[in-house]
């Protein structure tokens, strides 16, 4: 278990990493018990822009366990999947909340999210660098 929350904290700090380096501002909440681990702050005309984002690392494809459950996100939120791979380098997708919607199984205990190779192929310019663009232009 420690091994694996080790795994998720570091994948929380390498996207935050990521996501500062591409000119966003993120947050880290003290506590982790909404299923949010970074919060972005992105300036708007009308004030500022928050998303909260949940960060899911995995080391295989097609399931992801854990993500929270569409009916529970309120405003603007993103679901980052750091793919986590020893002998090349690792992948990040996100996810705004409706496709989470469309890729979360309704039924599942764990709150899982299936997202197989035809669905990653469709989704793989949703980089951490797509993200960061769009959150800065307010298209997210």
């Amino acid at each position: 278990m420690a091994k694996r929350m080790r795994m998720g904290k570091s994948s929380e700090l390498t996207v935050a990493g990521e996501l500062i380096r591409h000119g966003l501002d993120v947050y880290l909440p003290c506590v982790d018990d909404q299923a949010i681990d970074l919060v972005i702050r992105a300036d708007a005309e009308e004030g500022p822009r928050y998303y909260d984002v949940q960060v899911k690392s995995v080391a295989g494809y097609n399931r992801i366990i854990g993500v929270r459950s569409p009916e529970h996100q309120r405003g603007r939120y993103v679901l980052v999947v750091h793919y986590r791979h020893g002998n090349r380098p690792d992948e990040f997708l996100y996810l705004a909340a409706d496709q989470i919607r469309r890729y979360h199984l309704k039924d599942s205990t764990w709150g899982d999210l299936v997202l197989n190779r035809a669905e990653r192929d469709q989704l793989h310019a949703q980089d951490l660098a797509d993200l960061a663009r769009r959150i800065g232009a307010g298209d997210l």
